[in-house]
């Protein structure tokens, strides 16, 4: 099945606790209660499940906790990635992590000896300490970059429809994000994440708190929700407005709209998704139909074949009968002829029962053969045992 990546954006906010321990004999900075999902949740389309959370929240335990999501060659990467960890860690993982009351939670470790030692760790040591002071209420953005199998299916939860539902989740890392707005941007928003064996696949980023609110009357898809706001925080300086041609998904969705012959002139984006899904909806099904046909098709030759090697033809079984009373008749014969060969041979060669029911073959054929005598046509010239010569014979 496909696995997916999907980069999930949440807030660590002031009112956070924020306390330091020692581990180990190093301080630590210690930020509870961050919640990198929820259950239930209707992110860009797609549903998390409180059941498929509960199968995978545990991958999150001792998870990397970087600062901005791992690239290489400007790629997205695992946080596991050697270079990643080179150049992204900053001694920050997340730690008991529980699931609970609807949410994911745990709690992120920053080792800050090591942080203030490293290129990129002395930013977020100085934030959070700020953040504790009081100084700076600003929020912290949080990503949790995580790896998934989706199931299509139409739905709603919370107030939002989906129509697909995230399967079978391993958590990878959640990036600490100082410089990102929390709607993310055009450019995070689209990307490309690279498997561990060199294989490239779409990289998609999802808000935790824009998913909260509910679908507008009518219901506004989604996807095209999403890129809206993400457009919109990027241009914010500018414009809250953005313009429908901007949108590459709705047109792929119109291209492929046309291409089956649907009229795609005057129709909201909602109106859109319904008719891209309903196409989608059909498709699925002439295939599913297209399937099943294939399968019955192929059990019944299967079956026809299996009854053909079972059964003879109606006209060959009188032939059978006779063969089997022919094959019945050769083997009684052949057992009369032993049985005659080995009479022969014990009466030559005195042997006892046992020894002459074990012949066989061309054994029993030897010594049969040296049971018999010739005889001529004229009785005269039959071998006798006599010490008598021919003229002394009777007359």
């Amino acid at each position: 099945m496909k696995r997916n990546r999907v980069n999930v954006l949440s807030v660590v906010n002031s009112a956070s606790n924020i306390t330091t321990e020692t581990i180990n004999g190093r301080p630590h900075i210690v930020v509870r209660g961050v919640t990198p999902i929820v259950d239930d949740i209707v992110m860009n389309g797609k549903l998390y499940t409180a059941a498929e959370i509960a199968k995978g929240y545990r991958s999150l335990e001792r998870t990397p906790m970087p600062l901005g999501h791992p690239k290489v060659d400007g790629k997205h990467v695992s946080a596991r990635d050697v270079q990643a960890v080179n150049e992204y860690h900053i001694g920050a993982w997340l730690q008991n992590v529980e699931h609970k009351d609807g949410k994911v939670t745990g709690d992120m470790y920053v080792d800050r000896r090591y942080a203030e030692a490293t290129e990129k760790g002395p930013r977020l040591v100085n934030r959070l300490d700020e953040m504790a002071a009081g100084n700076n209420v600003e929020p912290i953005h949080i990503s949790t970059g995580l790896l998934y199998s989706g199931i299509a299916a139409n739905g709603e939860s919370k107030g939002k429809k989906y129509r697909e539902i995230v399967t079978n989740m391993m958590f990878d890392h959640v990036a600490n994000l100082l410089d990102e707005p929390g709607a993310g941007t055009p450019e995070e928003g689209v990307g490309i994440f690279v498997n561990s064996d060199g294989s490239e696949q779409e990289l998609e980023v999802v808000n935790l708190a824009e998913a909260n609110t509910p679908d507008f009357d009518p219901p506004q898809d989604p996807t095209f929700k999403s890129f809206f706001n993400q457009l919109k925080a990027f241009f914010s300086a500018n414009s809250n407005s953005v313009k429908e041609e901007a949108n590459p998904m709705k047109e792929l969705i119109t291209n492929a709209l046309k291409a089956k012959g649907i009229d795609v002139e005057g129709k909201s984006d909602a109106e859109l998704m319904d008719a891209y899904n309903q196409m989608a909806a059909d498709d699925a099904k002439a295939k599913a139909e297209t399937d099943e046909k294939a399968k019955k098709e192929k059990e019944e030759a299967d079956k026809k074949a299996a009854t053909n090697s079972d059964e003879a033809p109606a006209w060959f079984k009188p032939f059978a009968e006779k063969l089997s009373t022919i094959e019945s008749g050769m083997a009684v014969n052949a057992d009369k002829e032993k049985g005659e060969k080995r009479t022969a041979v014990k009466a030559k060669f005195g042997l006892d029962d046992v020894a002459v029911n074990a012949l066989d073959g061309a054994a029993l054929d030897g010594l049969y053969a040296q049971c018999q005598s010739s005889t001529g046509l004229n009785g005269a010239f039959r071998q006798v045992n006599s010490t008598q010569s021919l003229s002394e014979m009777p007359e």
